[in-house]
């Protein structure tokens, strides 16, 4: 279902007011220019509930008097819910509310609401306060009584306007409706007296207007809904994407729009002297001397002893209030502000001048109908040394050496007196950073565990005054999360140990530092890892932009900006930066797409390097460069660089000993991070278990489970506690923790770990109990069969658990674990012989050669006597799955089988990475060779 609740809505209304404007709302006949409409039978166009809707306007002698006059059909529940309250706004300082009409339409028949003596309420109140806009507009609601599903409801009313600012100057603005906008009937109509000099333009509608004239009167007509516009691509400009509408006024060019604001805008005698205002401009003389720092100055005086409240009130929307008012409120709007910088410097003997603007969609302007309703926010220009500098009063943090940014805002009209075109608002690169990223990622301890990272965000302008609220924040955890959302949005998901906000107001900057925890973003690709270099300016380039269609091939392309920053990345590598290469080009300049990107880098000891700088330079890209600078974006992106790791990586496992010492650094943030945490929460101890799990500190990561399991117990908890117990010899407590996790968590109940342990206990009778119990429930009956299986063989039937697996092998499809599953029991209860490495050899086949197949296998040749060979898979396993344990505990056992030593290595590694797996392999009756 759609929602057309704005359909009554009176922020649709563009409107004007009669001679006499009042805050009543007013209950008269509809006037009689308006073309009165006939309801669509509700047979026709089914399936579109708006069944009217009528916007005619009347531009006359300076007041335009807009009527509505829609119907909505109440079909469903809902309908009646978004529909049966009736709202409209209406400016009283500029003209008035007139209710027409408010029917209900049930079977036919009519009724008349108002007839009945119903009337809508006033509801005092400024609607967008919130936004800090105070513009005196009045809400007018009604919740129509007597309304049912299947009633249509039909309102008609007028709101008129006479603005104080234009004089007899009319103008008027409309979005036009079209497919798949569900209306049955509608039109939008415009008069006005043919000697008016109006003029009229329309945006996107299929069409040219067509103007009819009669009885000294001029009119134009569209019908709703118009066809669908052709889709246009989101990266295009504005001027290419504008909504259907209509535009009427009588303002026959910009200038004319340019002399009639100008005379609001004289800053002559606006400044006493001697006043408050002339004191100011008095310290800033004291400054400086130089005009530009002078500039800066003021408008720092304006954005920060100000605040923003837009004041509608008295035709304020086009009005602005004086210097003297704004200073003494300390407070204002756009056009306050403006022209109390402009009076500044004016003061100042700074060449200067006010400028209407739109915020988005500038670029649009030189195609629209010169009225000053197409602009939504005003500026000042100020030319010095030959520069033409913006300066936004409302915006904030600009200083001298950010003074130069230019606001993407297309163009501008200056208000001269003389009147004055509108003016290109010229690209120009910024000089000075916006966004400055500095971080230092600490690796020397390995690139297998976590990483220690020091960030710093330093940010200017309108951003920094956003993160300069973070230092007045009384509510530390609000405060803490805004902080972790901004660094998290440059630099992932990551642990933050201490953090600090500050602002410099002296050069308007802000600044965020964090101290803290990262997982390392090393990946291994082929047996070696690398790091696509993170926070890379360049990586976040890139223009996928489509152009496919025969229609868009010639439209350009937006270029995000205006916009500079800088990433200053250092990373310390272990072993002193042994072995570590870079892959890619950390040294370039390239233009592409209208962006310079900057990169110089290296490595140097244990230190990697890289900075880059991401600066736009162009608004837009034209359409004849598309193809290149894809070529371009493709070609930088597959050189930038990457760090590649030497072949002996140290893994996570393998800090024993003294070596230990190297995790010290990261233990102890881990260990602050717990100092930090509140008495309810556990984020903190399970990140440090994760951490002494993963470093096979597993009494380290017992005691921190405790707390978390006493705080907050769950099924992902106590599985964590459950592998602690087991590698700690434990078995009856982890044999506790994974039932209670399953009494938690029914439904994610792992009755194979619960089987392996029952079994290591000498409890198989129990295992096979469970096993069959699970087996009634299971959802997949050949994965039962193998877990019954397993349970057979633990509980000492293990010739009844070979036959099944082998008859369940047999009958297996492709993809089954039936294969492996024969090939693993075979080994591990030393069942296997000749004819089941046709099973193993399927197992490998199936897949792709994974580690688990070969690891069964080289069980398997194992005990069959044939160690050469099983040798030579577990060599295959642990070099795509180094972390695999028990194949490497398996290895040991192998190779000093074979009077290799080396076995020695391997054992002491798996165990002291999991020390259960003695344990598992003892109970399969395979130990250590002694000799």
């Amino acid at each position: 279902m759609h929602r057309y609740t704005y359909l009554f809505a009176g922020s649709l209304v563009v409107a004007a007011a009669p001679a006499l404007a009042g805050e009543e709302i007013l209950y008269q006949s509809a006037p009689e220019w308006v073309d009165q409409a006939e309801l669509p039978p509700s047979e026709s166009e089914p399936g579109k509930p708006v069944r009217l809707m009528e916007s005619q306007v009347r531009l006359d002698g300076g007041t335009v008097w807009q009527f509505h006059d829609m119907a909505v059909a109440l079909d469903t529940p809902i309908a009646l819910s978004q529909f049966g309250t009736i709202t409209a706004n209406w400016l009283p300082d500029k003209g008035d509310l007139i209710v027409h009409r408010v029917q209900i339409v049930r079977d036919g028949e009519l009724h008349d609401v108002l007839a009945d003596g119903v009337r809508f309420e006033v509801l005092r109140r400024e609607r967008q306060l919130e936004q800090r806009i105070l513009d005196g507009g009045l809400t007018a609601t009604l919740a129509v009584p007597g309304l049912r599903v299947g009633d249509t409801l039909r309102v008609a009313y007028s709101v008129t306007k006479r603005d104080q600012a234009l004089g007899n100057e009319m103008e008027w603005r409309a979005f036009v409706f079209a497919d798949p906008m569900p209306i049955a009937s509608g039109r939008i109509i415009a008069s006005w007296p043919s000697a008016a000099p109006v003029n009229h333009k329309a945006l996107r509608i299929g069409s040219e207007l067509a103007v009819t004239e009669a009885g000294g009167m001029k009119t134009l007509t569209v019908e709703m809904p118009i066809a669908e516009p052709k889709e246009i691509p989101f990266d295009a400009p504005t001027r290419f994407r504008l909504p259907p509408g209509i535009q009427v006024g009588t303002f026959d060019s910009w200038e004319a729009v340019s002399a009639t604001m100008a005379p609001h805008y004289d800053p002559q005698g606006t400044i006493l002297p001697d006043g408050p205002i002339a004191r100011e401009i008095d310290k800033i003389r004291s400054a400086t001397t130089d005009p530009l720092a002078r500039a800066a100055l003021a408008v720092q005086l304006v954005q920060d002893e100000v605040g923003y409240l837009m004041n509608g009130l008295d035709g304020g929307n086009y009005l602005p209030q004086s210097p003297a008012l704004t200073w003494e409120k300390r407070f204002g709007d756009c056009k306050a502000k403006s022209l109390l910088l402009l009076s500044i410097l004016r003061e100042l003997d700074i060449s200067s001048e006010v400028v209407l603007v739109v915020t988005e969609g500038g670029d649009a302007l030189p195609d629209l109908l010169p009225l000053p309703g197409n602009f939504n926010h005003m500026i000042v220009r100020a030319d010095i040394g030959g520069v033409s500098y913006w300066l936004d009063g409302t915006s904030a943090g600009t200083r001298l050496e950010t003074i130069g940014a230019v606001p993407r805002f297309g163009y501008a009209l200056p208000l001269r007196a003389g009147g004055a075109s509108l003016q290109e608002i010229a690209m120009r690169p910024q000089t000075v950073p916006d966004r400055i990223v500095r971080m230092t990622v600490d690796q020397r301890a390995g690139i297998r565990v976590p990483a220690l990272f020091d960030f710093e965000l330093t940010v200017t302008g309108p951003f920094a005054a956003a993160v300069r609220m973070l230092t007045q924040m009384e509510d530390g955890e609000q405060r803490d999360d805004a902080i972790y959302s901004t660094v998290a949005g440059i630099i992932g998901p990551h642990q933050q140990v201490e953090k600090t906000v500050a602002y410099d107001d002296e050069t308007g900057t802000a600044t965020i530092t964090v101290d803290g925890l990262m997982t390392t973003p090393w990946t291994d690709e082929d047996g070696r890892y690398r790091l696509d270099v993170p926070y890379q300016p360049a990586a976040e380039f890139n223009f996928e932009i489509n152009r496919a269609r025969a229609e868009w091939r010639d439209l350009p392309v937006i270029v995000n900006g205006p916009l500079f920053w800088r990433s200053e990345v250092a990373w310390l590598l272990p072993g002193e930066g042994e072995g570590f290469a870079i892959r890619g080009q950390p040294s370039f300049e390239n233009t592409i797409g209208g962006n310079v990107i900057r990169s110089t880098g290296g490595i140097e000891g244990e230190r990697f390097e890289l900075t880059q700088d991401l600066q736009s330079l162009v608004w837009e890209i034209p359409a004849d460069q598309l193809a290149a600078v894809k070529r371009d974006t493709m070609r930088m992106r597959r050189q930038l660089p990457k760090l590649i790791a030497p072949t002996d990586v140290r893994h996570e496992w393998e800090y024993r000993g003294d070596d230990k010492r190297m995790l010290d650094a990261i233990d102890a943030a881990y260990s602050a991070l717990v100092e930090q945490e509140e008495d309810d929460q556990v984020e903190a101890y399970v990140n440090r278990a994760a951490f002494y799990a993963g470093t096979s500190d597993w009494a380290g990561a017992l005691a921190d489970l405790d707390v978390v399991i006493e705080r907050q117990p769950s099924n992902e908890h106590h599985l964590a506690r459950a592998q602690a117990r087991w590698h700690l010899g434990d078995l009856e407590g982890a044999l506790a923790d994974v039932q209670e996790a399953e009494r938690l968590s029914p439904s994610e109940a792992d009755h194979q770990v619960q089987i392996e342990l029952l079994g290591q206990m000498g409890r198989g009778d129990e295992a096979l109990a469970l096993a069959e119990e699970s087996a009634l429930v299971a959802a997949d009956p050949d994965s039962a069969d193998i877990q019954l299986a397993y349970a057979e063989g633990w509980a000492g039937r293990r010739e009844e658990g070979l036959a099944r697996l082998t008859e369940l092998a047999e009958t297996a499809p492709a993809g089954s674990e039936a294969h492996n599953a024969l090939c693993w029991y075979s080994g591990i209860w030393n069942l296997a012989t000749p004819e089941t490495l046709p099973a193993c050899l399927k197992a490998i086949e199936q897949a792709s050669g994974s580690a688990a197949a070969l690891d069964s296998r080289a069980l398997v040749l194992f005990r069959l006597g044939r160690a050469e060979e099983a040798l030579v898979d577990l060599n295959k396993v642990l070099a795509v799955a180094p972390g695999q344990h028990e194949s490497r505990y398996l290895r040991g056992i192998v190779r000093l089988s074979l009077d290799d030593k080396a076995g020695q290595e391997d054992i002491a590694t798996a165990l002291a990475a999991e020390p259960a797996l003695k344990g598992i392999y003892g109970a399969y009756g395979m130990t250590p060779p002694t000799r």
